[in-house]
């Protein structure tokens, strides 16, 4: 069997928010992200791995592999319309849809070259992110590991967005605590939630991919007597048990507008919410919505463009 190849290249402000919208298409077999948009060959790879030059670099290569059947007139609008659907909510794609490309590859390439060349990567003071394959072998040097195997889902924790949560999430009562992760993708931070001692973790995504992936990562960790994965479309229509003392939701600045006021009432008095997925000119929409949710914004983390806030349910 073969693959298309797809490649574009992304203003990196747009890139995470084009590569959830991939992990949507039902035919997706992976979606890879690389900082330097040249010839070379990327790693193909599930999920949101990043590379290091990611960070620093001002276009992303974005890269999705979808079977052959899918015909290339189908991907071609996909793509037009994903593209489309990013810029409306704010985000520059610049000449993305000029700059696609595609190409059919054997299913032995594909296969084989995604592992190659990623390795543990330490997380703030306390937290390293081991690849699955890994884990029986890292050394994570007195730090809490959280091991994820890269699913067709989208999040394993090398995005700024990811790393500002889990360092939120540091400094925050959590140990004992109930906590929920709203879009929890493939269960990062449900994960490290639980590495600090949250004494039950309730993950929830509206994507059934994301749901099997965090599954299995969480079998993964040994955390299935802490951590519950659910499938649901954010709060609307989730049956919540009881309020929980903190929240967190790694998702577009609009979805974390409209959950504002359901996560407020979801939470304790004084809980706390860590919110990301936005670049710092639209944090202030975001802290506006989350105010008059009820919340006090207490801290705001930014790296590169990209910026977390961490706000208390008011009594």
């Amino acid at each position: 069997m073969k693959w298309w190849q797809i490649r574009l290249a992304v203003p990196a402000e747009a890139s995470e928010a084009l590569a959830a919208r991939l992990q949507d298409w039902p035919e997706v077999q992976g979606v890879a992200m690389e900082g330097v948009w040249d010839a070379t060959p990327p790693h193909p790879e599930y999920g949101e791995w990043f590379d290091e030059s990611l960070l620093n670099s001002d276009v992303i290569q974005v890269t999705v592999y979808v079977p052959e059947t899918v015909a290339e007139a189908v991907w071609r609008a996909r793509l037009a319309e994903d593209l489309a659907v990013v810029a409306s909510a704010g985000l520059d794609v610049g000449e993305a849809l000029d700059s696609v490309r595609g190409e059919q590859m054997d299913e032995e390439s594909w296969a084989s070259a995604w592992k190659e060349d990623f390795s543990p990567i330490p997380v703030g003071r306390r937290f390293i992110i081991v690849p699955r394959w890994l884990s029986d072998e890292a050394e994570t040097d007195g730090r809490l590991p959280i091991v994820i195997e890269p699913g067709m889902a989208f999040g394993t924790g090398t995005h700024q967005t990811t790393q500002l949560c889990l360092e939120a999430m540091e400094d925050l009562p959590v140990e004992g605590r109930r906590v929920i992760d709203i879009g929890c993708g493939t269960g990062v931070l449900s994960i490290g939630a639980a590495r600090l001692g949250a004494a039950e973790v309730t993950a929830i995504d509206i994507d059934p991919v994301a749901v099997r992936a965090a599954g299995a990562n969480v079998r993964d960790n040994g955390l299935t007597g802490v951590v519950t994965v659910r499938e649901g479309d954010l709060l609307r229509g989730f049956p919540l048990p009881h309020r929980y003392d903190g929240a967190v939701a790694n998702i577009l600045r609009d979805i974390v507008i409209a959950l504002a006021p359901q996560a407020a009432r979801a939470l304790n008095p004084g809980g706390w919410f860590i919110t990301s997925g936005f670049i710092h000119t639209q944090a202030g929409q975001v802290e506006q919505a989350l105010r008059q949710a009820g919340f006090t914004v207490e801290r705001r983390l930014q790296r590169d463009d990209w910026v977390a806030l961490v706000a208390v349910r008011q009594p």
